[in-house]
């Protein structure tokens, strides 16, 4: 695969990893391929360049809000839960 269609594909699976952080999954899915695209270009091409290192930067923020948002919801979960358990919520 050629340099600039992989620096390429790291920025644009960094930038889905981003748009989609809040979507839990697709965040996390994006953000670790986006991740695994610069760990291939570091590997055929050395150093990170242009948009393969902005590309991996904005799938660690990705990943990194994904996981925030993940445990935000399960936080929240499990407060409703409690609280329809003691009846607060009628």
């Amino acid at each position: 695969m050629d340099q600039e269609k992989l620096s390429t594909q790291t920025l644009t699976f960094g930038i889905l990893g981003l748009v989609f952080a809040g979507g839990l999954v697709l965040g996390i899915i994006f953000s670790a391929i986006g991740l695994n695209k610069a760990k291939a270009y570091v590997e055929q091409y050395g150093e990170l360049t242009g948009k393969a290192k902005v590309g991996r930067i904005l799938a660690k923020v990705g990943l990194i809000l994904s996981i925030i948002m993940a445990v935000f919801w399960v936080l929240y979960i499990i407060l409703i839960a409690v609280g329809a358990a003691n009846g607060m919520l009628n």
